[in-house]
């Protein structure tokens, strides 16, 4: 796996010297003239080898910025302006955020998007998008005695023998954040966690960016598991390619399915972590309060993540009154209560039609 890493490293850093280069001719127009429009097409994200008028074919990953993806007129300022991410600790640093018009592909604020850090359960969105290019979600995963016992971070009940589909199995991933659920699906998937990573990883080659590098399906802290803000978003929107994802992220709490050893079908209850969707079961087992999004927006999805070494962060999918979308980033704050008031305010400064 390490060589396969560095391979991966050394490429990436190729690539990015092609973007630079690249970049001074199309952040001019992000499309507008024939030749950005040829250049882009130039950059197809199932190819993985550049060959446009800069040398020979040279086999390499895509840098960021050159995914289906591309957010267009991007400036260095947008991506490393002197920002006070947290006003109670200037100095601090590692920490990301972004927020980017999906309905036009821009980027209209962004903090230390390629800077590497720890993504925590925002994680589960790759394993998300590796399980539906795979699966047919109607599929069932009998949970095994290793996922039964697996008891770190944020789980769901599942019992040794108990059948699932696999659409029930992404809902308790994505909403309820349960580690036990990405261990089953990587192990449907893949035979085993370490067989459905390296899975994984070529999922990030295809799109095209270099700087992840994961060690499980869960985002459970390993020192070496990174990724980047920018990555991240690359990885949302391909989810939001599928209908099934964009309706799990729909929900807030319900119940979902399951048959047990003894055949017997039965009702288990789950419910968001995302602190901005209502929930009162949520508020009810966890004693964690509803945050307001600002006056006229509704949320379409988003994902979590806590760890004591990623701190708090999010994906935030939202749209206002008018039906253009958003997604916003926020990740590495110190608190619950940090995270929820820095996406607020970045809604508030950042998304007006």
């Amino acid at each position: 796996m390490f060589s396969t890493i560095s391979s991966r490293r050394s490429r990436s850093v190729i690539a990015l010297l092609l973007t630079v280069a690249i970049l001074a001719t199309v952040l001019c127009g992000c499309g507008d003239s024939k030749e950005a429009t040829e250049l882009m097409g130039s950059y197809a994200a199932s190819d993985n080898v550049i060959n446009y008028d800069v040398g020979a074919m040279q086999d390499a990953s895509f840098a960021p910025m050159l995914s289906q993806w591309f957010i267009c007129d991007i400036t260095e300022d947008m991506m490393d302006r002197d920002y006070v991410f947290d006003p109670e600790n200037p100095k601090l640093d590692k920490c990301a955020a972004f927020v980017i018009n999906r309905s036009t592909n821009e980027l209209l604020f962004g903090y230390n998007m390629l800077k590497e850090l720890y993504p925590a359960s925002i994680t589960k969105l790759l394993t998300t998008l590796v399980v539906l290019r795979e699966c047919d979600l109607k599929e069932t995963v009998t949970i095994d005695s290793e996922v039964a016992a697996m008891k770190r971070g944020s789980v769901a009940e599942l019992n040794e023998g108990d059948v699932l589909t696999v659409y029930n199995l992404l809902v308790l991933l994505l909403t309820s954040s349960a580690n036990n659920a990405a261990m089953a699906l990587a192990r449907y998937v893949a035979g085993t966690e370490e067989e459905f990573v390296e899975k994984m990883n070529r999922v990030m080659d295809d799109l095209g960016v270099n700087s992840t590098n994961f060690l499980n399906a869960s985002g459970l802290h390993l020192a070496k598991h990174m990724t980047t803000a920018y990555d991240m978003y690359i990885v949302y929107q391909e989810c939001t390619m599928y209908r099934e994802f964009r309706d799990i992220m729909k929900l807030t709490e319900g119940e979902y399915d399951y048959t047990n050893a003894k055949g017997e079908r039965g009702l288990r209850p789950y419910f968001t972590t995302n602190c901005f969707k209502a929930s009162k079961e949520r508020e009810k087992t966890k004693n964690s309060k509803t945050y307001p999004l600002p006056e006229g927006f509704k949320v379409l999805g988003g994902k979590t993540g806590t760890t004591d070494y990623a701190g708090y962060c999010l994906i935030l999918h939202v749209a206002d009154s008018e039906g253009t979308e958003y997604i916003v980033g926020a990740f590495h704050c110190a608190t619950e209560e940090k995270l929820y008031t820095k996406l607020y305010d970045l809604i508030e400064e950042y998304c007006h039609s």
